[in-house]
């Protein structure tokens, strides 16, 4: 008797399986417990984020140029009434802190008092409506430090960005927050 009541839960365990319809390749796609994050894209942004950086502690502009789209979107860390300005207008701003400071180095990462976390982030899972494990935004947390051409004073302040990497690796949009005061401040 136990044989058959243990054959008989097996089948109809086996005929409730059947009649779910098997799951399609769009099914498979829009899931998101089917997708992984594509770390490679990931670090091919960080990459080019890096480079770009690199190449402002070198105070090399054509580097940064060329790692920027022709059709660069960036909002400056100011508020102008939120409009968007172009490539050019950010390459003056780069030149005018370039002219104007010396030693400039960048420390990527979120102080935490003793612990220094990473510093490039992507993704995310909150809020759930549009949680994405895409790195198409790339967060950038650190610490710029330099030193006033001028006055020899050196400043120090800490900076958040957004960027978005285009599929020719240039930077196509960026958005920065930082203390605009604190360098005014410090620089004199």
């Amino acid at each position: 008797m136990k044989k058959r009541l243990n054959y008989f839960i097996v089948l109809v365990l086996f005929t409730l399986a059947a009649c779910q319809p098997p799951a399609t390749k769009e099914d498979k796609a829009k899931s998101p417990e089917s997708e992984l994050p594509d770390y490679a894209a990931f670090n091919k942004k960080v990459d080019v984020l890096r480079s770009f950086i690199k190449a402002h502690e070198n105070e090399d502009l054509n580097a940064q140029s060329e790692l920027m789209a022709d059709t660069l979107r960036w909002s400056p860390p100011f508020y102008n009434g939120n409009e968007w300005l172009g490539k050019e207008d950010y390459i003056a701003v780069l030149k005018n802190y370039q002219d104007n400071f010396e030693n400039i180095t960048y420390t990527e990462g979120i102080s935490m008092g003793d612990e220094l976390l990473d510093g490039m982030w992507a993704g995310s899972v909150f809020p759930k409506d549009q949680a994405s494990i895409k790195p198409n935004a790339i967060r950038l947390y650190g610490t710029w430090i330099a030193t006033n051409s001028e006055t020899g004073n050196e400043h120090g302040f800490k900076w958040y960005a957004i960027a978005w990497v285009n599929d020719d690796g240039q930077i196509a949009q960026f958005t920065e927050y930082f203390d605009l005061g604190g360098i005014l401040e410090n620089a004199e």
